[in-house]
């Protein structure tokens, strides 16, 4: 169940990155952010 999550987590922050909905049109703050805050979360599971 923990891979599933895992897999789950990696699935959104590359959809968010990947979508052309974002908080900051225009810059790539906040897909960085959201990426390292993946990674982060996923380090803490492993």
């Amino acid at each position: 169940m923990d891979d599933v999550k895992k897999g789950m987590l990696i699935i959104l922050v590359l959809l968010y990155i990947i979508s052309p909905i974002d908080v900051c049109p225009g810059s790539p703050v906040d897909d960085i952010i959201v990426l390292l805050l993946g990674v982060a979360a996923n380090k803490n599971r492993g």
